[in-house]
């Protein structure tokens, strides 16, 4: 069972004082679901691409419902 993708409140801002680049974003997304993100230079678009796909986190709010992703070598190198 896949559950939905889902964005509560949030925001991201880049440094402790910068400006907000996203704000109060909230947004459900039902697997299958084709999705369009555009907008005007500097809106927020990647950086709300880099919180889905959980390249950073946000400043405040939460996203759930994202698949988990891990990568498990055959052979771990000797330094290990």
């Amino acid at each position: 069972m896949r559950r939905e993708l889902r964005l509560d409140g949030v925001g991201r801002r880049y440094g402790l004082r910068g400006p907000w680049v996203l704000r109060g974003v909230e947004l459900g997304v039902e697997p299958g679901a084709l999705v369009r993100v555009e907008g005007a230079n500097g809106t927020g678009k990647s950086t709300l691409l880099r919180l889905v796909a959980g390249i950073d986190a946000p400043t405040e709010g939460r996203v759930t419902g994202r698949p988990r992703t891990a990568y498990v070598p055959e052979r771990f190198p000797p330094a290990l």
